[in-house]
C-alpha cells in the first residue's frame, strides 16, 4: 500500500514548481533529462552548468554541449554502459566521469541515469542526476599518492637497514676478533690497563653486534604477513619454552588466564609475547621471585594484559619506553639493546592495535596491547 506522505509529495511536485526547484537543487548538483526519440534535445537545470562553471543561459540544452567539455575515455564509458542500459533495464547506468570545468580544472562528477519506456519497452526518454564527487576524489588521490611514497620510502628504510646492518657486521666482527685474539695470545704480556681497554673494546663490539642484529629483526618485522589461526594457548606454550631458562634461574610464578583463537601474524606475535615476558622477568627487583599474570579480555579486538612485581615505570616515560634505543635502566644492571619494546609497538601496530603501559614506580607494571585484525 503506497504510503500517504509518499503520494502527497507526487501531488505537491505537481502542482507546486517550489517542490521541485528544492528537491532538484538541494539534492543534486545536476539533473537532465533526454530525449531519446530525438537525440539532440536534452534539458539541464542550472546547477548542471553552475557546478562546471559555466552560465546556464548561455549554455544551450542539447547533449553535444556536455559531449564537448566531458572526458573522451569516459565518454565512451558512459555511452557504452548507455547502450547496454537499454538492452537491459538491470544494467546500471552508474559511472564516476571528469569534466573540463571552465577554468581549466578537472571535475569528477557521478553520473547516474534511468531510461523511461514507452508501452512496447521502447526507450523514449533518460532522465539523468550528476553529484559533484571532485573533492573525494582528490582526497583519494592525494591519500593513495601519499601511501605509494610511504610504501617506498619504508621498502627504502628496510633495504637501507638491512644493507647497513651487514655492512657493519663486517667491520665490528673484525673489532671484536683481534680484540679476543689480543687478549687470548697476549694478555699475560700486556699492561694490566691496555689489558682493561682490549676487554672494553671486545664488550663494546659485542653489544654493537647485538644492536646491529636488534636493527636488522626490526627491518624484517612483516615482511612475510601471511596471516593465519593462532591458538593463543598453544602459541605461549612455546613462548614459554624458549623462556624456560630465564623462569627457572629466576624462579619466576607465570600464571596464564583464559586466552582466544584469533588471526594474527603468529610468528610476530610470539616475538611480542617474548619480549613483554622476557622484560618482566629480567626487570625485577633484587631477591624477588618474577610474579607474571598473563590474560585477554575481548575488547576493541581482543586486548592482551601482562602484569608483574618488578620494579616500575615512572610516569614521565610511559611513552618514550617504546621508541627504538630509550633505555631507562643502567646498562651493567639490566642488559639489553633498548629496541625490544619499539618491536612491540611495531608488531602491534601491524594488528591494527596498540601498546600502552600502566605502572607504578617500585610497585610493578601492566603492559596492555590490542589485536584487532
Amino acid at each position: 500500500m503506497e504510503h500517504y506522505l509518499k503520494k502527497e509529495l507526487y501531488d505537491l511536485i505537481k502542482t507546486d514548481d517550489s517542490i521541485f526547484s528544492f528537491i532538484q537543487e538541494g539534492s543534486l548538483d545536476g539533473l537532465w533529462y533526454w530525449d531519446l526519440e530525438n537525440p539532440e534535445n536534452e534539458w539541464m537545470n542550472e546547477k548542471f552548468w553552475t557546478e562546471l562553471g559555466y552560465n546556464p543561459n548561455e549554455m544551450p540544452h542539447k547533449s553535444d554541449a556536455w559531449q564537448n567539455i566531458i572526458n573522451k575515455d569516459d565518454l565512451n564509458t558512459a555511452l557504452e554502459n548507455f547502450n547496454k542500459h537499454c538492452e537491459d533495464s538491470n544494467h546500471p547506468y552508474d559511472q564516476v566521469v571528469r569534466y573540463k570545468h571552465k577554468d581549466g580544472s578537472t571535475v569528477y562528477i557521478r553520473c547516474r541515469g534511468l531510461v523511461i519506456r514507452n508501452s512496447l519497452g521502447t526507450p523514449i526518454r533518460m532522465l539523468g542526476a550528476h553529484n559533484n564527487i571532485t573533492k573525494i576524489m582528490t582526497t583519494t588521490t592525494k591519500l593513495k599518492e601519499a601511501n605509494k611514497m610511504l610504501a617506498e620510502k619504508n621498502k627504502e628504510l628496510e633495504q637501507f637497514a638491512y644493507i647497513a646492518s651487514h655492512d657493519l657486521q663486517e667491520p665490528v666482527n673484525t673489532i671484536q676478533s683481534f680484540a679476543d685474539l689480543l687478549l687470548q695470545d697476549y694478555g699475560n704480556n700486556i699492561e694490566k690497563e691496555a689489558s682493561i681497554y682490549l676487554n672494553y673494546i671486545s664488550v663494546s663490539a659485542k653489544r654493537m653486534k647485538s644492536l646491529i642484529n636488534s636493527l636488522l629483526d626490526y627491518s624484517k618485522l612483516g615482511e612475510n604477513k601471511n596471516l593465519s589461526n593462532i591458538n593463543c594457548d598453544e602459541l605461549l606454550k612455546n613462548v614459554l619454552i624458549d623462556l624456560d631458562k630465564k623462569i627457572k634461574n629466576s624462579k619466576a610464578i607465570i600464571k596464564i588466564g583464559s586466552l582466544p583463537k584469533l588471526k594474527g601474524y603468529e610468528t610476530e606475535l610470539g616475538l611480542l609475547f617474548l619480549n613483554l615476558i622476557g622484560n618482566a622477568i629480567k626487570f625485577q627487583k633484587q631477591n624477588i621471585k618474577p610474579q607474571i599474570f598473563i590474560d585477554a579480555k575481548k575488547e576493541n579486538g581482543w586486548t592482551f594484559s601482562i602484569t608483574d612485581n618488578g620494579i616500575g615505570i615512572d610516569e614521565t616515560y610511559k611513552e618514550k619506553i617504546f621508541s627504538m634505543f630509550q633505555r631507562l635502566n643502567n646498562r651493567s644492571e639490566y642488559e639489553g639493546t633498548g629496541i625490544g619494546l619499539a618491536h612491540c609497538k611495531k608488531i602491534a601496530s601491524m594488528h591494527n592495535g596498540n601498546i600502552w603501559v600502566q605502572s607504578e614506580l617500585g610497585v610493578g607494571s601492566t603492559f596492555y596491547f590490542n589485536i584487532k585484525v
